[in-house]
């Protein structure tokens, strides 16, 4: 019986273990991230990992914050691998952890607050395929609540 009592709760607390995701492109995401560090001072990082006709996917860590921006000629879909922290997107406040996506329309103000003590890590896929810088600030600074 006590075996039996150990047994569930090892299986239990092995369901539990932090599963490494896969992410498309990159087979080995910690491998990945040890050559593509965050710089110190640097609170965040964008790296592109692949790309198809139709949409181009990269990598970003998020040590505090991002600035409210938009992007005129992208829609994003953000799924975040690690971390969690408030997504601002115009006037809508989403939490997300490890595991939820969101959709980002082009033109939407928005911006990321990591709330993790470490780094927060996102798949970003645009669409169309950014081929060319598409960050436009946003000015108004209700929207950035720090």
């Amino acid at each position: 019986m006590r075996r039996r009592a150990v047994l569930v709760v090892l299986l239990a607390l092995a369901a539990c273990a932090r599963r490494v995701p896969r992410v498309p492109f990159v087979d080995d995401v910690d491998a990945f991230l040890a050559t593509h560090p965050l710089a110190a001072g640097e609170n965040i990082r964008a790296d592109e990992i692949g790309r198809t006709p139709g949409a181009s996917f990269h990598l970003v860590q998020v040590r505090d914050r991002e600035r409210p921006h938009r992007h005129a000629l992208h829609d994003l879909t953000v799924v975040v691998l690690r971390g969690h922290g408030t997504l601002v997107r115009d006037a809508e406040r989403v939490a997300l952890r490890a595991g939820d996506a969101a959709a980002i329309p082009r033109g939407a103000a928005h911006w990321f607050a990591n709330e993790a003590r470490a780094p927060s890590l996102a798949l970003v896929i645009f669409v169309p395929p950014l081929d060319a810088p598409d960050v436009v600030p946003v000015v108004d600074s209700t929207t950035d609540r720090r």
